[in-house]
């Protein structure tokens, strides 16, 4: 194997870890201020109901399932 090889492998091998571990944080902290901000408008327009939530919740667990689902079928056709 050749140099630039071995150099492009181990930049990736560090780049794509700190960029999850980015957008993890990144969700996290807009999934935070989403709910904060919804705390906020609940005040002025009233009872926001429980369903409500549950159905966010719900959709949220849809998301990370099938993002899972879809890179897991990426990484096994990707010949790796």
């Amino acid at each position: 194997m050749n140099r630039k090889y071995l150099q492009d492998r181990l930049f990736s091998s560090l780049w794509v870890p700190v960029l999850v571990v980015l957008i993890i944080v990144a969700a996290i902290v807009g999934i935070g201020e989403l709910l904060l901000t919804l705390a906020h408008v609940e005040e002025k327009i009233g009872v926001i109901r429980e369903p409500y939530a549950v159905f966010v919740a719900l959709l949220l667990a849809l998301v990370v399932l099938v993002g899972a689902a879809v890179l897991d079928r990426v990484g096994r056709n990707s010949g790796a």
